[in-house]
Parts: C-alpha cells; structure tokens; sequence
C-alpha cells in the first residue's frame, strides 16, 4: 500500500541531476521544494525541466513548489563565512535593500541588514539571535542606524544569514521586489504551489492573489498555482485561523518560529496548526530539521527519527526535507528512511479511533462535507478496499483526505495540473481518466478498469465510490455508492 503522509524535498547541488531526481521519486517524494532564497532562475529552470522529465517518464504525480522568501531579515555585506568569537562585537547596520546583496563592506565586524531604522528597534539589552539560533546575542550600543551586538560564542557566520530580533515587529513590506519578480517566474513557469515566508495575517494572502491574477493575466496564462502560508512567527501564529482559511495549504516552519517564539511552545504550536490544518481540509507540511544530521551522516539520531513518527502520529499531511537532499551528502538515502519512518507509524496508526474522535463540525456542514464523511463510515462498515472519488476540482479529495481513512483515496480528474497537485494530499493517489464519459456508469467503470490494471483492485474487494450529479459539475458531490468488483 502506498504510503499516505507525503515528503517534500528541496532540490539543490547534491540533488539536482536526472539520475538523482528519479531516484528520489522511486523512494517517495511526492513534492520538489525550490528555495529562491538561494536559486537562481537559470537553476530554477533547469530543475523544474528535470523534475517534470522524471514525473512524466515515471508516470506519477510529483509536484513543484516554489518557496518564497518574504519579509525575512538577513544579513549582507561579506562573501565569505565570517570567523566570529564568543565576545566579539559585531555591528550592524541598516542599510536600503536596493543593491544590498552585491554591498561589501570595508569595515571588519561591520555587517548590513535589510531592516530599515534597526536602532529605532533595538535598544541596549535586546536579544539578537543570528543565522535560525546558531548564534545569539544582545545589543550593547546604539549607534545612526546600527547597533553593536556582543555575540556570545565561537562559530562562522554564513553570507546571508537570517537576523531575527525576538518579539520586534519588523516594519518591511510583505513582499519585496524579488518576490514579486519570483512569483511572477512561479506562475510564467506553471509552478503548482508556491510556499510564502513570514505569511502574518489573511491580508498577505490576498495580496499575493492579486498579483498571481495580474501576473497571469500579463503573461496570457490562466493560473491555478496554490499558496501555502508558512507559519514562522508569533503575529503569524496568532491569526494562524485567519490564514487557514485564505490560504490552501500551511507549513509549520520550525527553524524561524524556534527563534521567532520560546523554542518550548513549538512543539504546541505544530499540533495545534496540524489539527487546525486538516480539519479545515487544508494540507499542512511540518518542516525544518527534521532529518538534519543525515546532512553528514548516513543514519539519523534516534530524536530526529521520533520527531518525523510525531509529526505523523499527529496526522500532518507532508514532512519536509530541507538541506538533507539540497547540499547533504545522502539525498536517497534520507529519503528512503524518511519513507521507513512514515511506513512504520502508518502500520500502527488507529484509524478507525481517528475516525470516531472527528469533531461535530467535520460530520455536518455543507452537503459535501456530510457525504465524504459518510462515505469514511461506510466504507468502514463495508471494509471497502478503497474510495473512489471523481473530482473536478479536487476539493471532495481533500475532504475525504482530512478524514484520514485506513483506506487509499483514489481520485479520478482530466485536469493535469490538479493531478500533480493532488499529491501533496495525505491519503491521496490521484488518476488521470480520459475526460470522454459523461455518464457516471462509463467513468466508474473507466476508474475501475484503471485500478485493476495497476493491480490495486481485484475481484471481490469493495469499492465506494462518491462523485457528484451531474458529472463536471463543480461542488456538486451528492452521490455515494458502493461496487463489489467483478
């Protein structure tokens, strides 16, 4: 049986060849992670062609996500990794964004920042944390648009690493121009998610929205690109219900809320944006050192291995892979024991006792909500095989999805874009079918025919099926019905 909790992998040196790609699919990645953080869109271009060149050889749905970095404060003004030892006094200026990234700085332990008016923020005693918490600090000084920050211990600082100054409400814009100009790639490019940084409210949301129909309309492509807000702050976390519901997918994104926030309410906060996440029928990727130390070594620590079990005991839809397959020296390898983990909890999961414990508001609600959930029951009463869902829209699989069944989800669509999308859905193995039948009788039997060619089907296993009246027509799922397979 196919795995159901997805991985997410971002690409990189280490992964980026055709080879490595299709390997990386065979061990079960369902998604590639662009992180424009650090590519460029020559890089970018390349990868997506690699990617969409093995899902198509393959013959299985593979996403693409663009990650884009957003309000994130980091550091320029130095090439190389910067030697710096406990005591030492490190400057930083605030300087404006525009050319900051080619700036070099002529001063030894003078750096810039992205942050406008940073002594305005700061005064003398504030935590200073540097590149997600290897390095912290406090500010001694303040000087004309800079602060002197006394770092308390040895390491090297890396070009462009992340600033995060605890509890500040940073004053930048949610999208800078590189954002725009990403994004823009992102939808010239058909890319099926884009990831957002720092997302602080539903606002942000619909300003990204906007300008993915502006960006659409400007390159005469019709976008369906889904976004998914990462959480990775307190303001985030505090309207996190706000962005669930704008937003169609979210990320707890660890590394910066472990420095953002008290790193002892993370572990709360990932399980309750989980929940939150799946109940409103909304993939939630849980990310950021999950696998870490098989960046150097060929076998995770026993915590990194119960973290990944957690996230998925906790129901998460996906868990991301980070440096581990972009610059690590296993990419296969990690994945393939990121699959072993899911493998695992997934045989001990009690999916039955998930299905009981689902709150009032999942069982009633709208017509559709009502059917996908009686649909889970009966297909528990009659020990169905699988449920068969035809979509237009994908939206009936991700309700059935949210539901987490102990049986495969099989979703029937003729949208190729959705197919591909559709794997980022816990539960999901989503079909094309060839989009000729308009008579319920001839997609099932199409559906059926399609399982029992890749040998998921057999005769006797029970199948229901839930779909809506009139076919095609979107938000119409009314119908459940079950098959005994001939």
């Amino acid at each position: 049986m196919d795995k159901r909790t997805k991985i997410v992998a971002t690409t990189g040196p280490a992964s980026e060849s055709p080879d490595m790609i299709r390997d990386m699919i065979r061990e079960g990645v369902d998604v590639f992670r662009l992180n424009f953080s650090h590519k460029s869109y020559e890089e970018a271009d390349r990868a997506v062609a690699m990617i969409r060149e093995a899902r198509r050889e393959l013959g299985v749905p593979v996403a693409i996500m663009a990650d884009i970095k957003g309000p994130a404060l980091r550091l320029y003004g130095y090439r190389e990794k910067l030697p710096i030892k406990a005591g030492d006094i490190l400057t930083i200026e605030s300087r404006d964004p525009a050319g900051i990234e080619a700036a070099v700085s002529e001063e030894p332990g003078r750096v810039y920042t992205n942050l406008p008016d940073i002594d305005r923020i700061c005064s003398p005693g504030q935590k200073v944390i540097l590149m997600d918490g290897y390095f912290a600090g406090s500010v001694v000084k303040r000087g004309s648009k800079s602060v002197a920050v006394r770092i308390d211990n040895d390491g090297e600082l890396r070009p462009k690493a992340h600033l995060t100054i605890p509890g500040a409400d940073y004053p930048i814009p949610f999208l800078s121009d590189k954002d725009i100009a990403d994004i823009h790639w992102a939808v010239g490019a058909d890319i099926d998610y884009v990831a957002l940084s720092f997302v602080r409210c539903a606002t942000d949301i619909e300003e990204v929205r906007r300008l993915v129909q502006r960006a659409s309309v400007a390159s005469g492509k019709r976008s369906a690109v889904k976004l998914i807000a990462k959480i990775e702050s307190a303001r985030g976390l505090a309207n996190v219900d706000e962005i669930i519901r704008e937003a169609d997918g979210i990320m707890v994104a660890r590394g910066d809320m472990g420095v953002e926030m008290p790193i002892e309410t993370v572990p709360i906060a990932q399980k309750s944006i989980i929940r939150k996440g799946y109940l409103a029928a909304k993939p939630v990727i849980t990310a950021t050192q999950m696998l870490e130390s098989m960046i150097e070594n060929p076998l995770p620590t026993r915590a990194e291995a119960s973290d990944v079990a957690n996230a998925c005991f906790d129901s998460t839809s996906a868990v991301m892979l980070s440096g581990e397959t972009a610059m690590g020296k296993y990419p296969v390898q990690v994945v393939r024991t990121m699959r072993s983990i899911i493998d695992a909890v997934e045989k001990q999961f009690d999916y039955v006792d998930f299905h009981h414990d689902i709150p009032p508001e999942v069982k009633t609600g709208d017509i559709p909500a009502i059917m996908s959930y009686n649909a889970v029951s009966v297909a528990y009463l009659c020990n169905a095989k699988a449920l068969i869902v035809l979509t237009e829209t994908g939206h009936a699989a991700r309700l059935l999805s949210r539901l987490r069944p102990r049986m495969p989800i099989y979703a029937f669509l003729s949208d190729e874009r959705l197919f591909h999308q559709l794997a980022l859905n816990w539960g999901v193995r989503p079909f094309m079918h060839s989009g000729t039948g308009t008579r319920l009788d001839a997609v099932v039997d199409e559906a059926i025919a399609i399982c029992k060619r890749a040998k998921l089907l057999s005769e006797g296993d029970k199948v229901v099926i839930i779909a809506g009246l009139p076919l095609a027509q979107q938000g119409s799922t009314n119908m459940i019905r079950v098959e005994t397979i001939q």
